[in-house]
């Protein structure tokens, strides 16, 4: 029986919009794919998500790795472009406030840089008050797929693995839920994803 749903964050309940941000901050077309070669195309993307190596030091380390007219550009798209990453969806606060409604929890489980968490928790996370707990990589230190991370979730609030489904828009981060024993649903759209997780439920 399914008793706890847990959400991804980015493509999921939120829309990710990086190359959006660039062209609203005036980039043109060589620029915008300079500056996202060096920081969201970039391994280094997942350094902010596992928190390890300081924000700071890994912004300066994609500046070092852009090309040499586009170092600034860089340091722009965070000063300027990081309040702007991320919109809710217009139906994830209803969607979360209906299975609240049924008697699910919802948790979250997301890749996301502790700054960056913070700010867009507070300006636009139009879900939260439907939170009833949150694994953050930023905070613990890794980054999904890790099977630590999963069991990070499981243990801080004591759930059970069959009793859980995790709904995210990479493959792998769903594969790695599965090897921990929760039930998966890889999201693609939000229609297709409520309709999974209604089977799912009704199932149980």
């Amino acid at each position: 029986m399914i008793k706890n749903i847990i959400f991804d964050i980015g493509n999921v309940l939120v829309h990710f919009r990086p190359l959006e941000v660039m062209k609203e901050l005036g980039m043109d077309e060589n620029t915008m794919q300079a500056v996202a070669d060096a920081t969201v195309n970039s391994p280094l993307w997942q350094e902010l998500d596992r928190g390890v190596i300081p924000e700071g030091t890994v912004i300066e380390m994609m500046k070092q790795t852009a090309q040499n007219p586009y170092k600034d550009d860089v340091q722009r798209f965070f000063d300027e472009g990081t309040h702007l990453l991320v919109k809710s969806f217009d139906y994830s606060a209803n969607w979360l406030n209906a299975l609240k409604q049924k008697g699910y929890k919802i948790f979250l489980l997301s890749n996301y840089p502790v700054s960056f968490f913070e700010m867009h928790s507070k300006e636009c996370f139009t879900f939260m008050p439907y939170i009833d707990g949150k694994v953050v990589s930023g905070y613990v230190k890794v980054i999904k797929p890790d099977a630590e991370i999963y069991s990070l979730l499981l243990n801080q609030y004591s759930l059970t693995p069959q009793e859980c489904v995790f709904i995210d828009d990479v493959k792998e981060n769903i594969e790695g839920a599965e090897k921990a024993g929760i039930n998966g649903i890889h999201f693609t759209n939000y229609e297709e994803a409520k309709s999974k997780l209604q089977s799912l439920l009704d199932l149980a």
